[in-house]
């Protein structure tokens, strides 16, 4: 192709992209339109796009050019209807018919001009339709279009700001870049996954700020539409398909523009817990697929350009797990979760067994992956952040910045009580055997014994950034049961199992079975099935079950064990008792994530401090008489020193 003919082409596109935005800036600034006026800027769109797929078909492809005057008569059936419709004047924003017209018809235009493009410069190794949506160009438009409509809105609200992240996200989906080398691809998504991030973080506020029709529908069909886009991406990365990405991209595109175009009525509504629960399905939905997507690609693309010919070939033939230690990106994505999830799929298990164990491997192999850790905890450590703007009290104020602090110090130098990626970079910087097992359970022991159970469970146990939050303080279970109190000793018997076969099994007293070719190492198995697949479940599913459900229904065995240490130092103290019995409101037990009966507890001995309190502080923020406070090892340290 000549370079003529280059410039022509890339001129013609930009030239359609500023007439594009000429006619869809004037459309927002007018607001009320004649339909007949929309249907004639809506055919000027059309004939852009059809323009477009013509030259990329006669030029490039040397199609016949009588398709010409047959796609531009397609083009004119708006004009033509506009000839027919009654004159009336409409405001675009609320007019449903004219906003979905103009989202389908901008998208075609986009997606044709995506054509021409490809038509130029390639890829070629697709269809028409995966080609036009699958290079750079397409990716420049979605780019312009975020950060165009963010310029031209009347006002810059928290939902436009998560529109344009929703939209410049696509910009950077890694199929885009199909044909600009793996090291790129990845590179990208990285890029797109900070900006998904930041559009997921606007998601929840949205959920939190706005209890209106408008609000709810945005924040749960955008959530929808990420999970979209990110399942695409799980696909591509798996298998390297390109339909899912693609339809997912412009399906998403055409959802955009419809509410660019069309104002979601504002109007309050009585939240009830199918709005969040919803919302939550779909983005925990979307958060998982990324987790998935982002670590199979990096795992692929890195081990492909950093492994040797062994390795190279291992993973070819889907052999190979773990990343090596000559890859420099091994601590990102040191499993593939692609492989761990496809392990028990041939084995010769009843399918039962094999359905569980499956559906158990690619969630634990996801959520265990560093990837899913580093981007949920930005996530949470926002909505954490949140709940420290909002805080009222110094003590609970000081906590949730060592929840922040906590996490990130924990995930990479604190080695876990398993042998095996869970929450921290166990077994890879600091290799577990019996003697950091020990130390890490000693270590929580101390800490436990000093600042009670929440120096585990709330300050470096990933639920302290899911549940400790504002978005996730609306979950908080309204009662519970004493059934939990017994139950909790039950399940903290499987951990005492599986922590002692795993001292046997290293002193060489046991032997662990295996299931096909794993072995079944007690530890692995029971820390990732707790953390890894029940743990993500329940939270999935906090609406139903609560926040904090892990302490409140004692299933988490390693809580009930750090809780043992609430009965040294730690306890919810009161200042003055008197006050707690005269109380009414007693908006510390209705407070508590867990439900203890706090006012209980003080009225008959001035103090609580049961082993399912996570210390999160709840109790102490809603009192309002200032009466409460948390007491550890820093409040006698503290009382010493004055008294000295």
């Amino acid at each position: 192709m000549t370079s003529l003919l280059s410039i022509v082409v890339l001129t013609y596109i930009v030239l359609m992209m500023g007439i594009n935005f000429a006619i869809l800036g004037y459309i927002l600034r007018k607001e009320y339109l004649n339909r007949r006026a929309v249907l004639f800027l809506l055919s000027i769109i059309l004939y852009m796009g059809v323009e477009s797929v013509s030259l990329g078909y006669i030029i490039f492809y040397h199609g016949s050019p009588f398709i010409e005057p047959l796609v531009l008569l397609l083009a004119s059936i708006p004009i033509i209807m506009s000839a027919i419709i009654k004159s009336e004047v409409v405001r675009v924003r609320s007019d449903k018919l004219s906003a979905s017209l103009l989202a389908f018809s901008i998208v075609f235009d986009e997606v044709a001009m995506g054509y021409l493009y490809a038509s130029a410069f390639g890829p070629h190794i697709f269809n028409p339709f995966i080609n036009a949506v699958s290079n750079i160009a397409f990716g420049i438009m979605m780019l312009a279009d975020g950060i165009f409509f963010l310029l031209i809105s009347r006002v810059k609200s928290i939902i436009e700001f998560s529109l344009t992240t929703f939209a410049i996200s696509m910009a950077f989906l890694p199929s885009i870049f199909i044909e600009s080398g793996k090291l790129t691809e990845l590179i990208v998504s990285f890029i797109s996954t900070i900006i998904m991030i930041t559009n997921i973080v606007t998601l929840y506020l949205i959920e939190i700020r706005r209890v209106t029709l408008q609000g709810q529908l945005f924040s749960i069909t955008l959530a929808f539409f990420d999970f979209l886009m990110m399942l695409g991406l799980t696909t591509f990365a798996s298998f390297n398909d390109m339909w899912l990405i693609s339809l997912s991209i412009v399906l998403s595109m055409i959802w955009y523009f419809v509410l660019i175009f069309y104002e979601i009525p504002s109007r309050r509504i009585e939240m009830k817990l199918r709005y969040p629960f919803i919302f939550l399905v779909f983005v925990n939905l979307a958060e998982l697929t990324m987790g998935f997507g982002e670590s199979v690609l990096g795992f692929t693309i890195t081990n492909s350009i950093f492994s040797n010919m062994q390795s190279h070939m291992m993973m070819r033939h889907g052999m190979m797990m773990r990343s090596p230690f000559t890859n420099p990106l091994w601590w990102l994505f040191p499993i593939n979760p692609l492989g761990m999830g496809l392990m028990f799929v041939h084995t010769n298990i009843n399918i039962v067994l094999k359905t569980i164990f499956t559906s158990y491997m690619f969630v634990m192999a996801t959520t265990m992956t560093p990837f899913y850790v580093i981007m949920m905890g930005a996530e949470m450590s926002y909505l954490v952040y949140e709940r420290y703007k909002h805080a009222k009290n110094l003590g609970v104020k000081r906590w949730t910045l060592v929840i922040l602090l906590g996490i990130p110090i924990f995930v990479v130098l604190i080695p876990y009580y398993t042998n095996f990626y869970i929450f921290g970079m166990s077994g890879m910087i600091f290799p577990v055997t019996l003697l950091p097992f020990t130390l890490s359970l000693l270590a929580v022991a101390i800490a436990s014994t000093l600042f009670g159970r929440r120096a585990y469970c709330n300050a470096v146990c990933m639920s302290a950034h899911m549940w400790t939050n504002i978005f996730y303080d609306q979950f908080k279970p309204k009662k519970s049961s004493k059934v939990w109190e017994y139950l909790r000793w039950v399940f903290i018997i499987p951990m005492v199992v599986a922590f002692s076969l795993y001292i046997f099994m290293e002193i060489h007293l046991w032997t662990p079975p295996k299931i096909g070719m794993t072995t079944l190492d007690p530890l692995n198995f029971y820390g990732m099935f707790v953390l890894n697949y029940i743990w993500w479940i329940f939270y999935f599913l906090t609406p139903v079950f609560g926040a904090y459900s892990c302490a409140r229904q004692g299933w988490c065995g390693f809580g009930t064990f750090a809780g043992l240490f609430n009965k040294v130092f730690f306890k919810i103290k009161a200042h003055e008792v008197e006050t707690c019995k005269s109380c009414e409101i007693k908006a510390c037990d209705s407070s508590c994530p867990v439900k203890i009966p706090i006012s209980q507890d003080i009225i008959s001995k001035g103090y609580s401090n049961r082993i399912s309190c996570v210390g999160c502080g709840d109790c102490v923020e809603a009192c309002p008489y200032n009466n409460l406070e948390i007491v550890d090892i820093t409040s006698y340290l503290r009382k010493n020193h004055i008294a000295s």
